[in-house]
């Protein structure tokens, strides 16, 4: 049952500060690309489907190490635009006790803030595509690849082609007021709508009851809301609801966290495989818990095991009572 799944957003350089200090601290960092849309193609590669990645990269040893890092997971990069020479990076530090992980992004120049609505050409792009993905990040960062973001969700709308949002808010780059006008309007165009508690809450601003009422062109609505128990230890509790077959609310469950970034991401590209193969709510809830989790066993930004080790470790999970 493999699928092509088309998504739109910014890849990034990450510069890691070592567990236990600080980005001020630190006279060496990791490194590591990574973005949400490209970590979420990188794990539905995994699971089998075809991806298609539209973003842009500056010319030159940089750009070329990103497409080789993309190439890698089996990601299509060919309508990626490759010029000018900047790409966005952020640096990252490990937070500790109530430390929370700090995050400074370096990127209000990249080449993809410089992206327009006649950058890609919808009817190649989209060709035999079964859906299309993007995260509020994508219509934060500029406003040309905001335009870009909403053009492209109306081209995938005007195909039959499914819609996946994921509200992602970041503070680092806009305020709550701005974002709720923006993500109100991206959530109103989505298929499947993928958010927390909060993100109804703040931008939203209705009951989860509400949902379906209010925003006529969804059929899914996952909420995934996180509590840290510890530095080394999470907790995840989920919520699956579907128009037609109904809700799942899937107990709380905790798991240990090696790795902080790439989980949501994990979560969702395994989700959207659940959805695209049909599973039941129940199913479809546990696979991308597991997924969730175990991600955070995993370094680096993104998750590439496949279908077999998330099963795995939901029958681990399941039988350890994690």
């Amino acid at each position: 049952m493999k699928k092509k799944i088309v998504a739109f957003g910014e890849i990034m350089l990450r510069l890691a500060a070592p567990d236990g200090k600080s980005i001020r601290d630190s006279d060496r960092f990791d490194a590591v690309y990574g973005g949400t849309e490209a970590n979420v193609l990188a794990c539905l590669s995994a699971f089998g489907h075809e991806t298609k990645y539209l973003t842009a990269l500056p010319e030159g040893p940089l750009g070329e190490a990103v497409l080789a890092h993309l190439a890698r997971f089996g990601i299509d990069t060919s309508d990626v635009l490759v010029r000018g020479d900047t790409l966005g990076l952020y640096f990252s530090e490990n937070g500790g006790a109530s430390r929370g992980t700090n995050v400074i992004y370096c990127r209000k120049h990249s080449e993809f803030t410089r992206l327009d609505e006649q950058s890609f050409l919808p009817d190649k792009v989209f060709a035999e595509a079964a859906l299309f993905h993007v995260s509020g990040i994508s219509f934060a960062l500029s406003e040309s690849s905001r335009r870009l973001a909403f053009r492209l969700v109306r081209e995938a709308q005007a195909r039959g082609i499914p819609v996946s949002f994921d509200f992602n808010y970041r503070a680092g780059l806009w305020p709550v007021g701005r974002a709720r006008e923006v993500l109100r309007e991206a959530a109103a165009g989505a298929d499947i709508l993928l958010a927390s508690r909060k993100d109804l809450d703040v931008f939203l601003q209705m009951r989860e009851e509400e949902v379906f009422e209010r925003l006529p062109r969804c059929r899914c609505l996952a909420l995934r809301d996180r509590t840290v128990l510890s530095p080394a230890r999470h907790a995840v509790q989920l919520s699956l609801l579907l128009r037609r077959e109904g809700r799942y609310d899937m107990p709380e469950v905790s798991f240990p966290v090696l790795e902080r970034i790439g989980g949501g991401d994990a979560f969702n590209g395994a989700l959207l495989h659940a959805l695209l193969r049909k599973d039941a709510p129940a199913d479809a809830a546990k696979f991308s818990v597991a997924a969730f989790a175990l991600k955070h066993t995993v370094r680096g930004d993104t998750f590439t095991l496949t279908e077999g080790d998330v099963l795995r470790y939901l029958k681990k999970m399941e039988e350890e009572g994690l």
